[in-house]
């Protein structure tokens, strides 16, 4: 994952999935769906850093889905604020308040953390035709700056109201402020709150929290909060997803109307790029899946096709992704998503790409 944007290069969303389009793994990403992708962000400004397509590794769902970020840097708000001053891209319209607020926090005097807020990552759900949902940041560190001084728990929820308020215009309830409070104090030594957002876009009247935590502490904290999930699965296939001295990215959901945690769960294993290590774990997991019949070997092969593409084209290296969500939820088998990204990097020295073991 990038620590700073320096070498990052802002692009059309529409472009580069076009540019790539014999490389998207029609097994994972069927062809018709990635062109309903390219159609919908064909108006989008070339401003993002990132791009992702998220298809389903397990399940007969064909939908895909369509992600992308803005990563804080050097001129970064200015040419957002500059592409929000044009005719607006129908996709950008449900989020111009937040993008307005990122832009120019200083204009908006009642939303100043979002000058601490350094990405916001926008997903349109297929087939497109609403908001999307919006998930601003708020760890300074996470692709920000690695040297910023961690953030307290006040400031953590200061900047999850402002977030919420800059989206929806209109005030986090106390209740629910209270919930975030209560989950991010119970969170363990080494473990960070990283981003938080309202799944009011996708009509559920629930909250979702980002957090980081050491993988041996993971069922500790989720017996902390009150997570009511069943512990049995979670036991079997969280080393499988996660090594044990790898960081655990988890996903809860708050529930306001009852004050508790919902029996979402999604855990999340580092992204990966080119690292050997990490290609080896990932591996792992594929085969785990692959025995266990929920996963088609053909959308496995599918990732380790699209992350061993050629890394070089034209003045940039394109660096390409592979994310994976594993989500737990009551009475439902274990479902995988993966998510394929890339963004664009000024060129330097090409490093040798790994093989997923099987």
């Amino acid at each position: 994952m990038p620590t700073t944007n320096r070498t990052l290069v802002p692009f059309s969303i529409a472009a580069e999935l076009e540019a790539n389009r014999p490389l998207w793994p029609a097994a994972l990403l069927p062809p018709d769906r990635v062109e309903a992708a390219r159609a919908a962000a064909s108006a989008l400004p070339p401003i993002f850093h990132w791009v992702i397509l998220e298809g389903r590794l397990t399940g007969a769902d064909p939908r895909v889905d369509l992600m992308a970020c803005l990563i804080d840097g050097p001129g970064v708000r200015d040419r957002v604020a500059a592409a929000l001053r044009r005719p607006q891209a129908p996709l950008l319209e449900d989020a111009r308040p937040l993008l307005e607020a990122w832009a120019r926090p200083a204009a908006h005097a009642r939303r100043r953390c979002m000058e601490r807020t350094p990405l916001l990552w926008l997903e349109w759900d297929a087939p497109f035709d609403r908001a999307p949902f919006q998930l601003p940041f708020i760890d300074r560190r996470f692709w920000g700056d690695p040297g910023a001084p961690a953030a307290g728990v006040d400031e953590l929820v200061a900047m999850i109201a402002d977030g919420y308020a800059a989206t929806f215009a209109e005030p986090y309830p106390d209740v629910t402020l209270a919930l975030f409070r209560r989950v991010i104090t119970a969170l363990p030594r080494g473990a960070r709150a990283l981003a938080a957002a309202s799944l009011r876009p996708r009509g559920i009247p629930r909250e979702r929290l980002f957090v980081s935590v050491p993988q041996p502490l993971v069922l500790a904290w989720l017996d902390a909060v009150g997570w009511p999930g069943e512990r049995a699965p979670l036991r079997t296939w969280l080393p499988r997803i996660v090594a044990p001295w790898e960081e655990a990215f988890l996903q809860i959901e708050l529930d306001p109307a009852t004050g508790a945690v919902t029996g979402y769960l999604g855990v999340e294993p580092r992204q990966t790029e080119l690292s050997l290590v990490e290609r080896r774990e990932r591996g792992r997991l594929f085969a785990r899946l692959v025995a266990d019949g929920l996963a088609d070997p053909a959308r496995v092969a599918a990732i380790e096709a699209w992350t061993g593409a050629p890394s070089r084209r034209g003045p940039h290296r394109v660096v390409r992704s592979v994310h994976l969500k594993c989500v737990f939820q009551p009475a439902a088998p274990l479902e995988v998503k993966a998510y394929l990204g890339l963004h664009l990097r000024e060129r330097g020295p090409a490093r040798p790409v790994a093989r997923l073991v099987h």
